[in-house]
């Protein structure tokens, strides 16, 4: 009776350190869980009733984190913070990066029923757009410098070997802060080469403006091990109150998470020609169309005061272009220097990053901010933790 009382203590212990175990790996293996507990559970007890009630037990939390599987990603109405569960460092596939996500299928779908039936307004010249101003050119790297060089003297080298201001121990803690000031601009749906009287330039329908593309951006950190916040609030119900908006907003984060040294801007741009043609700025990556970008980097000049960390700002925009132009030839426009600020002040590592132009598709947008992620962590993890 006394061995047995000790082979019934032992397995219960063996079955309460099973459970353990799996309450913090069914996440990862989900429907094997109860299976492997049986197993090993056949292996070392002869009490089929406990045997059958840990199974039980498994399979509650194996269903219930398939269950939850659906769940993980905070609905926009829900709520405008959203940090999901960060996952491996290995790079992404092309072909992972490529792909076009179903919700956007669908509502490409959707406009190829009505399109034919709108007003045709103006036409989209796709191209590779740089801008006017003063180009300065060093490998990788394109600044278009706002900036007079008797007030300071732009040398991207110097830049490019000093680096930006950061040192991440670990990056799986938030580190990247995504936010839009500019929350309901968006983008076409279709590819037509033309734009139509029905055709928006902003929505506040988080499915396709600038949230959208964040939510693109913060998949592809996590899914590299890259801790991301991102703010989903939209910020430009009052369009000259936008900037304001989401100063608070990226004040209250640094102070709720410390360990945030990144806070982009992420914005969509318009360029129209005079004569009503808009501009449609792509490249091709891997053989589909994507949105070129342009980072804004400011500058503690003229009207602009208080900004006295500008240069790190910069610094940060030159390695992370030159990050992105070697992964992804001319993705890139030239980084445009000028005599601005917005909430760049509030970090030494910020930038506002416009991801193509209204002419552009939310396709291209997305697209181009899955590249914008996957290099960003490759920076982040082989040169800054």
């Amino acid at each position: 009776m006394k061995k047995e009382i000790i082979v019934f203590v032992s397995n219960v212990l063996i079955v309460f350190f099973g459970v353990g175990i799996i309450l913090n790996t069914v996440p990862l293996y989900k429907g094997t869980a109860a299976a492997a507990a049986g197993d090993i559970l056949s292996a070392s007890m002869p009490y089929t009733n406990l045997k059958a009630s840990a199974q039980q037990v498994f399979s509650y939390f194996s269903d219930n984190a398939e269950k939850n599987a659906d769940t993980n990603n905070t609905s926009p109405e829900e709520a405008s913070e959203v940090m999901n569960t960060v996952g491996s460092k290995d790079g992404l596939s092309d072909d992972e990066l490529k792909q076009t996500p179903d919700d956007i299928l669908k509502l490409m779908e959707e406009e190829e029923k009505v399109i034919g039936s709108q007003k045709k307004k103006g036409s989209t010249s796709e191209e590779s757009y740089t801008g006017g101003g003063t180009i300065v050119t060093y490998n990788n790297v394109q600044v278009q410098n706002k900036i007079p060089s008797d007030f300071y003297s732009l040398n991207i080298k110097e830049l490019l070997n000093q680096k930006a201001d950061l040192k991440i121990s670990d990056p799986s803690k938030p580190t990247v802060l995504i936010y839009h000031s500019h929350s309901t601009e968006c983008y076409t749906l279709l590819d037509a080469g033309y734009y139509t009287e029905s055709t928006d330039s902003k929505t506040k329908d988080i499915a396709r403006n600038m949230v959208r593309v964040g939510d693109d951006i913060c998949r592809i950190l996590e899914a590299r091990g890259i801790g991301v916040i991102h703010d989903r609030e939209i910020h430009d119900s009052s369009y000259n109150a936008a900037y304001d908006s989401s100063r608070k907003s990226v004040a209250q984060y640094l102070e709720k998470y410390p360990s945030i040294e990144i806070t982009i801007d992420v914005h969509r741009d318009s360029i129209t020609y005079k004569n009503g043609t808009k501009v449609k700025p792509t490249a091709t990556v891997n053989g589909k169309k994507a949105a070129k970008m342009m980072i804004i980097s400011g500058c503690e000049y003229g009207s602009v005061k208080n900004f006295p960390n500008w240069e790190y700002n910069l610094r940060f925009a030159c390695s992370v272009t030159d990050k992105l132009n070697s992964l992804y030839p001319e993705l890139m426009r030239p980084i445009l220097f000028s005599e601005r600020k917005y909430n760049m002040d509030l970090t030494k590592n910020s930038f506002l990053l416009e991801i193509g132009t209204d002419a552009n598709t939310l396709d291209e947008a997305c697209y181009s901010g899955r590249l914008f992620a996957n290099a960003l962590a490759d920076l982040i993890l082989e040169e800054y933790s």
